[in-house]
C-alpha cells in the first residue's frame, strides 16, 4: 500500500533484467574517434575471501540507465505540457531533460531557502535535483548493471543470486558485426535523383579517389616509418564499412538496483512511470536501431528488506504498463502532475537567467597603451 500523501519515505526498485538481443557498450579511448569496438568491461575482487581478482566482465554503466530513467521522467511532464498547451524556454526544457542548460551558473548567486523547500517538494526536481542550483537527486542506481554469474554473485542481493549463470565472462561476450551499405553505389530504383548520371559518377569517384588516397598515405607511412595520429589520417566517404564490435549475448541477465529516499508518493509514483517508459523504450547500450541491447525487466519494489510489489511491470515491451501494486503510487503522481508541469513552478525551482561575467577592469598602464 501507498503511504499517505504527507510521509516520505524510501523504496527500491530491483530486479533482473534478460538480454533479448546482442548488448554493447563501447568505452572512450582518448582517440579522436572516442570509442573502440572493445566491450565497456570492469575488474571485480572475488568476494569469498577476496583473494584473487575477476577481470574483464562486461557491464552496462548505471550512469547510462539513469540518465535514460531521468529523461523518461522529463518526457512525462512534457507530455502535459504538451496536453494543456503550455510553452517552456529552451533553458528551462534543457533543466529538466538533462539536469542544467548551462555550466556558467545564475545571477541569483544560491538557491534561497524558499526555493530549496519548493524544490523538495515538487514532483520532478524534488527527485532528479539538478539545475542552475544543482538540487540534490533522491536518485540512486546501487551499481552498474553486471552481469548475473557464479563469480559476480555476492555483488547482489541474496534473493537473486540464484538467478547466477554458471559461466566465465568471457563466455558471455562475443564479437558481432556492423555492416553499413552504399545505397547510392547501387543507383536508387526510383527515378527521383536530379542528374542522376552525374551525380553518380561524382560519387563514385570522390569515393574510390578518398579511399586510393588514404591507401596511399598508409603505404608512405610504412616506408618512410612514420606514425600517423588518427587526427592526421585522411578520412573517406565510403559508406561499404564493416566494423567489429564487441557484445554480451542474448540471455545474459543483468542485476537493477536502484533507490529513491525520502520520497513522496507522487514521486516515487514519478520514477515508477519513468522506470516503465523506460522499458518500453528498451534499449540498453547502442545500437538499439539495429536491433541491439532489447530486453524483458522483471522488477520488484522493495520498502527496506522487504517486498511490497512483487512485479513493478506487466506484459512486455513496447507495451509494458504499471502493475496493479504499484497504482497508488501513479494515481498519486497524476493527482500532482498538472501543477507540477505549470510553467511557473517548473521555473520557480529551476530558474534560467545566465550569470555574464564582467571583463576585468583595466589597469591604468593598460587603458593608457589601448587608447594610444
Amino acid at each position: 500500500m501507498a503511504t499517505t500523501p504527507a510521509q516520505r519515505t524510501t523504496v527500491s526498485i530491483r530486479g533482473v533484467i534478460t538480454l533479448t538481443a546482442h548488448t554493447h557498450q563501447t568505452s572512450p579511448d582518448g582517440k579522436t574517434e572516442g570509442l573502440t569496438s572493445q566491450a565497456k568491461t570492469s575488474v571485480i575482487s572475488h568476494a569469498p575471501g577476496g583473494n584473487f581478482l575477476i577481470p574483464n566482465i562486461p557491464y552496462i554503466s548505471m550512469n547510462s540507465v539513469r540518465g535514460l530513467i531521468r529523461r523518461a521522467a522529463g518526457g512525462v511532464l512534457m507530455q502535459e505540457l504538451s496536453r494543456s498547451k503550455h510553452l517552456i524556454s529552451r533553458n528551462l526544457y534543457l533543466s529538466i531533460m538533462r539536469g542544467s542548460f548551462s555550466r556558467t551558473g545564475i545571477n541569483a548567486g544560491g538557491a534561497s531557502y524558499q526555493q530549496l523547500i519548493a524544490a523538495q517538494d515538487n514532483l520532478f526536481a524534488g527527485l532528479w535535483g539538478g539545475g542552475s542550483f544543482m538540487y540534490e537527486s533522491k536518485v540512486r542506481g546501487e551499481r552498474d548493471l553486471f552481469p548475473m554469474l557464479e563469480c559476480t554473485k555476492d555483488l547482489f542481493p541474496q534473493r537473486y543470486q540464484a538467478s547466477c549463470l554458471n559461466a566465465t565472462p568471457n563466455q558471455i561476450i562475443e564479437k558481432t558485426l556492423i555492416a553499413s551499405k552504399d545505397d547510392f553505389e547501387r543507383l536508387p530504383q526510383w527515378d527521383v535523383i536530379e542528374n542522376v548520371e552525374q551525380a553518380y559518377e561524382e560519387h563514385m569517384a570522390s569515393k574510390f579517389g578518398a579511399n586510393q588516397a588514404k591507401r596511399d598515405q598508409k603505404a608512405t607511412a610504412k616506408a618512410d616509418g612514420v606514425f600517423l595520429k588518427d587526427s592526421e589520417k585522411l578520412k573517406t566517404n565510403d559508406l561499404n564499412t564493416f566494423t567489429q564490435v564487441e557484445a554480451i549475448i542474448p540471455g545474459v541477465q543483468l542485476y537493477f538496483g536502484m533507490t529513491v529516499r525520502d520520497a513522496t508518493d507522487a514521486q516515487i509514483g514519478l520514477l515508477l512511470a519513468a522506470v516503465a517508459s523506460w522499458a518500453n523504450r528498451n534499449a540498453l547500450g547502442g545500437g538499439a536501431v539495429r536491433g541491439r541491447g532489447s530486453f524483458t525487466a522483471s522488477l520488484q519494489l522493495f520498502q527496506g528488506g522487504d517486498v511490497q510489489v512483487d512485479q513493478v511491470l506487466v506484459g512486455e515491451a513496447p507495451g509494458y504498463t504499471s502493475s496493479t501494486g504499484v497504482e497508488p503510487y501513479i494515481a498519486a503522481m497524476r493527482a500532482e502532475l498538472e501543477a507540477a508541469a505549470e510553467p511557473a513552478a517548473l521555473s520557480a525551482v529551476y530558474p534560467t537567467d545566465v550569470a555574464v561575467k564582467k571583463a576585468p577592469k583595466m589597469k591604468a598602464k593598460e587603458v593608457a597603451t589601448s587608447e594610444a
